[in-house]
């Protein structure tokens, strides 16, 4: 009996030692869970694409894109489904989502079932209002009292139905969107003022979106700029108009009521003509004292009618022209007569006379004074004018 039980031992063995040598196999993949059902949102039938999702523990799970409005999925064997897989526990909690934004409904996990479920979704109140910024203002304003405005107005959700500017405590008024039409959640807006006074000016800009939200009064938009609207002038010449006995190497200059632009100052729009002949020469601007300077080529001609225009090319720091073409005229010095003390073109009596008040200093000095031409105006120009008269000289 004990060799009979030995031999049933070893029988047992050998089966045990087969079963450790067979390979274990990885646990079976869970089998996923499908819904399907209607879709509404915002108390309407889902249109046609709208996209349904899953998500368990805020990670994707599934999605399926709607073909027939206010329904996703089907009940049919072969039709699709919102398919839920992953290595998911049974039980955990799943959420839907339509369009990114989360339905009512959630359902516990349950590997391989079918479930139909009608998901609702409400539509987020929209309650915050766009925000609006001001990008350029073009031309300059200092230069163009009706400046042209640009920007962007933005919003988180609803699209953009209006954009509104305002000039300080001016009125609202509507402005144009860059593509013709507010259809979206970024537009660009455009606008020109109306014409603006001389001073500081402030634009505020506000939207409204498609839910009636507007820009909170705190949030508008401004910006602040200064118009100049005031026309420059000539506020003094030199030589002043209607002078006479101008040196022939004088410069013409010219003093204006403000800063002027440098560059509209030229030999084109500064001109200087003698006897209907123009006058070559250089131009500059002294923009510490506002003044410009024409300064011939050469010496002007004696005895010679000079005029000087500042044309309305010429602006001031704000692109404000002259109001009009400006001219003054001067005469040159004629030519020096030795003895003619006077200036009269003859040399007689009255020229003893102006010398010799010119050596008292009770006259000033003159060119023709100067008879003898020695540079000094003294007792022998007195004898040198009587011997012109007596035509010893």
């Amino acid at each position: 009996m004990k060799r009979k039980r030995g031999w049933l031992f070893y029988p047992l063995m050998i089966v045990a030692l087969l079963l450790c040598a067979i390979p274990a196999y990885a646990d079976t993949p869970t089998l996923p869970h499908a819904f399907y059902g209607t879709l509404t949102i915002g108390g309407s039938s889902a249109s046609v694409g709208t996209v349904v999702k899953a998500k368990v523990g805020g990670v994707e799970c599934g999605s399926i894109t709607t073909t027939v409005a206010g329904q996703y999925g089907g009940s049919g064997a072969f039709d699709a489904k919102l398919t839920v897989s992953g290595d998911i526990a049974t039980g955990a909690t799943i959420n839907f989502y339509a369009n990114n934004s989360i339905a009512d409904q959630t359902y516990a996990f349950s590997a391989g079932a079918v479930t139909e479920l009608n998901l609702t979704v409400e539509v987020p109140t929209d309650t915050t209002p766009p925000s609006v910024n001001i990008t350029a203002l073009t031309p300059d304003p200092t230069k163009d009292n009706t400046p042209t405005f640009t920007g962007t107005a933005t919003d988180t959700l609803s699209n953009i139905s209006s954009v509104q500017y305002k000039v300080d405590s001016g009125s609202w008024t509507a402005a144009s969107a860059s593509d013709g039409a507010f259809n979206s959640t970024s537009e660009g807006y455009t606008f020109t003022t109306a014409a603006l006074s001389n001073g500081a000016h402030t634009v505020y800009v506000r939207a409204t979106d498609s839910a009636s939200n507007t820009t909170l009064e705190a949030n508008y938009a401004s910006d602040s700029f200064t118009v100049d609207t005031i026309v420059p002038s000539v506020a003094s010449t030199s030589p002043a108009n209607g002078a006479s006995n101008v040196a022939v190497d004088t410069t013409v200059t010219v003093t204006f009521s403000e800063a002027m632009k440098a560059s509209t100052i030229t030999t084109g729009s500064f001109t200087l003509v003698a006897d209907s002949t123009s006058v070559s020469g250089s131009v500059s601007y002294n923009s510490g004292t506002y003044t410009a300077t024409f300064t011939p080529s050469a010496d002007l001609l004696e005895d010679t009618t000079c005029t000087a225009t500042l044309s309305t090319a010429i602006t001031d720091a704000a692109g404000n022209p002259l109001a009009s073409a400006y001219s003054w005229s001067f005469a040159t010095i004629g030519a020096v007569v030795p003895g003619d003390a006077t200036g009269d073109g003859l040399v007689d009596a009255r020229d003893i006379t102006k010398v010799e008040r010119i050596i008292a200093g009770l006259d000033a000095a003159t060119p023709g004074a100067d008879a003898t031409e020695d540079g000094l105006i003294d007792a022998r120009d007195i004898t040198k004018v009587e011997m012109i008269i007596a035509g010893l000289g």
